[in-house]
This record gives C-alpha cells, structure tokens and sequence, in this order.
C-alpha cells in the first residue's frame, strides 16, 4: 500500500509539471521542468534491516525538478524591442529583491523611456538602466548588445552566464534567481534585434508523456484500490461469529 501511495502521488505530481509546461507552450523563453525521481525507505534502512528482502517496503518520491535549458525556437517579428541571445546566456533585470535573469527578450518602454519586461521589470545595462530619450524614432542594438537611440548609445546589454545552470531557481514562468554570474565570452553569445525565442516545450512530446502520467496514475490507483479490499476483507468479522 505505500508503494501504491507513493506512485500514486508521484505521478499526480508529474502531471502537474507537465500540465504547466502545456500552459507555457506559446511562452516566449519559457524553460521546460521535469521531475527527478529516487527509491525511497520509508522506515529508514535501520528499521527495514529487521524485514526479510521479500518483506521490505520501498516506494519512489520525487527527489526535486530539474529545467531544459536548451534553446526555443526563433522567431521574427519585426519589433526592435524584441531580442534574442544566442548562446548559453540570459538578459538581466532589476527583480524585487535583487537581480534576475531571463531569455524572454519581448521588451517595452515604460513612461520613463526605461527598457524594460512586460512584467515592469528594468533591464539591466553594464552601467545601470538603460534609458532613451523622449520621443526617440530609431532603435538599434548591435550584436555585442550596445544599444542606440537616434545612433547615440545609450547603454549596453548586460549578459549573465552560469558555470552551473542547474543551480537556478525559478521565480517565474520565464525568471530566474540565481548564484553571482559571469559575463559570457568573447564570442559565445550574441544579440539579435526584431527575433523572440519561443518557448522550448514540445508539445507532442509533453502529450504523450501526459498520456503515459494517466496510465501510470490509473494503474497505481487500480492498485492501491484492490490492496485496500483485500485488507478490508482479511480484517472484516466473521458475521457468522
């Protein structure tokens, strides 16, 4: 029964996380998740040492989530506020409680001529915000990442790096926090201007990993329903007692 239990709740959890990455399918530079899973005693080795080998109980927890890093797909669009980094790099921004990083590059420019995210999020330069001036006509950005307004530059993308991907933790759809990053090198990433990254999700494959969730989900309730009739009938009183 806690076998059953626990395949029950992992595969509940499992259709969570793909059921999020459906919903994220047309995000721009969302990051797919997956579950990671382990052999779990829950009696602790000491107690399962008093059980026979056939005795022992087992089952599988999700040990944590894990996210595809890999690029999404490129798309044009033609709006010199939407940008692409092609590379193992992100876009900083200004967070709440500190900085943030993201790949979704689908910028706007709030009332102070700020470039920023559509969450109200500024995007960091190398030497601070960056700003336009009023009434500006002609936006530009280089593939380094330097940005000009009217053919003046007025900042330069500030581009984060990772050692370990791994290491950061969601704060978003497509957020992300993280350790102290580093700037890419020379070479190893680049800037495109009127291009958004799609989302990284596939989506047949997240339908049929849905479908498979179900069966794993039904099978385990199947069985945990039956082991909770047997129990039911080897502790029923004997009405004939």
């Amino acid at each position: 029964m806690y076998s059953a239990a626990s395949a029950l709740e992992t595969a509940a959890a499992n259709q969570e996380i793909v059921a999020e990455n459906l919903a994220n399918c047309t995000t721009p530079g969302y990051r797919r998740q997956g579950l990671l899973f382990a052999a779990y005693d829950p009696l602790g080795q000491s107690d399962l040492e008093s059980f026979a080998p056939s005795s022992r109980i087992s089952d599988v927890r999700s040990t944590g989530g894990f996210t595809h890093f890999e690029q999404g797909p490129i798309k044009q669009t033609g709006n010199p506020l939407d940008l692409v980094v092609n590379g193992d790099a992100f876009f900083t921004v200004d967070g709440p409680d500190g900085p943030l990083y993201t790949r979704n590059g689908g910028f706007q420019l709030n009332g102070d001529g700020q470039l920023q995210t559509s969450s109200g999020y500024r995007v960091r330069g190398t030497g601070g915000t960056i700003t336009f001036p009023a009434n500006v006509s002609n936006i530009t950005v280089s593939t380094d990442g330097f940005v000009y307004a009217n053919g003046q530059e007025v900042g330069q993308l500030k581009l984060a790096t990772f050692q370990n991907p791994a290491a950061l933790q969601r704060v978003g759809p497509t957020l992300f926090a993280g350790p102290a990053p580093q700037a890419p090198p020379p070479g190893a990433a680049s800037v495109a201007q009127g291009y958004r990254e799609g989302s990284n999700v596939q989506v047949v494959n997240e339908m049929v990993s849905m479908m498979l969730g179900m069966r794993h989900y039904e099978a385990a309730e199947r069985a945990l329903r039956s082991l909770s009739d047997v129990t039911a009938q080897a502790t029923r009183p004997d009405a004939s007692a």
